[in-house]
């Protein structure tokens, strides 16, 4: 049952994102069409004194204001994924026999850059701080300000959402994907008390010679995180983009599977969980992860008397 919910909730998001083409604005508005706008959501550029750098923060409501506040689930590449996962966090809302959702506030956390994905931004703001960085095929771009995102996030960002929506501080959840999975693990690994739960999506864990293991010594299980969620697709297994002569890795073998075991042993008190999502390519993965992630927010909340 719950992979045919999860298989009707991705066709429903391609169908989607097939429909998403650029056209222009002008030629329809004079045959009478319209520009279309997701209700109740909310979008402006928010500068960063730590990232240095204008980040297009849009947020929906999703529910009627609860008297503690919406529980807040944070998505990164916001210009690319705010509205799939608006989208998901309303069917999943509308469907109240299945779910039994509470209120949620959706926020997408991007670039006031106008591009869908920033690669450059992005690759400098979800990396790791490390000793150094030899590039991945000669790239030209910067890494390592994972932890300047991290601080903008928690630091600038959530007291201004606080003060103009209302947050419920015990239910904060991070989801990102590729890069920004790599994301969530670092802040989960270094910062675990910045969010409750976290959905880890096909996290680069590749990245600078898998330089974010260096960071299992320290960890300090942050006792407020609730779930963990770590995914990958299958297609992934067999994924040889970096490395041509690379072998084909068994899910167990995985540096995603292995990472979601150390959680598992390090992290007694959360629900640790991870997803194998069937037929998904690296790419694709952040579909039905999303979907997985706002369940598992909302499930979360469901389970609190406060939330």
């Amino acid at each position: 049952m719950q992979i045919s919910f999860y298989k009707a909730c991705f066709m429903m998001m391609t169908v989607m994102l097939m429909g998403c083409t650029t056209l222009s604005t002008t030629m329809y508005q004079s045959d009478g069409w319209q520009p279309v706008s997701i209700s109740n959501s909310y979008e402006k550029a928010i500068h960063s004194n730590f990232t240095h750098k204008d980040h297009l923060i849009q947020v929906a409501k999703i529910g009627n204001q609860p008297k503690n506040g919406y529980a807040v689930v944070y998505v990164l590449d916001g210009n690319a994924f705010f509205s799939p996962s608006v989208s998901i966090a309303q069917m999943l809302q509308g469907r109240p026999s299945e779910t039994n959702p509470k209120s949620l506030l959706v926020v997408g956390i991007g670039y006031n850059t106008g591009r869908r994905l920033d690669v450059f931004n992005r690759t400098h703001d979800y990396t790791p701080p490390a000793a150094s960085y030899p590039a991945p095929n000669g790239e030209q771009v910067k890494f390592g300000g994972a932890n300047m995102l991290y601080q903008f996030i928690t630091q600038e960002l959530t007291p201004i959402l606080d003060d103009e929506f209302g947050i419920n501080s015990r239910h904060r959840t991070l989801i990102g994907h590729s890069y920004g999975g790599l994301f969530g693990l670092y802040s989960l690994l270094n910062h675990g008390d910045g969010f409750d739960h976290y959905l880890i999506a096909s996290p680069s864990i590749w990245w600078n010679d898998k330089s974010i293991y260096e960071y299992k010594a320290g960890f300090m299980p942050a006792s407020n995180v609730g779930n963990v969620i770590i995914t990958l697709g299958e297609q992934e297994l067999n994924a040889k983009r970096h490395n041509p002569n690379a072998p084909t890795t068994d899910l167990q073998g995985s540096d995603a599977y292995q990472t979601m075991l150390f959680l598992k042993d390090n992290l007694p008190n959360a629900k640790v969980d991870f997803h194998f999502n069937l037929g998904q390519s690296h790419g694709l993965n952040a579909y039905p992860s999303m979907i997985q992630g706002i369940k598992m927010a909302y499930d979360a909340c469901r389970l609190d008397t406060t939330c």
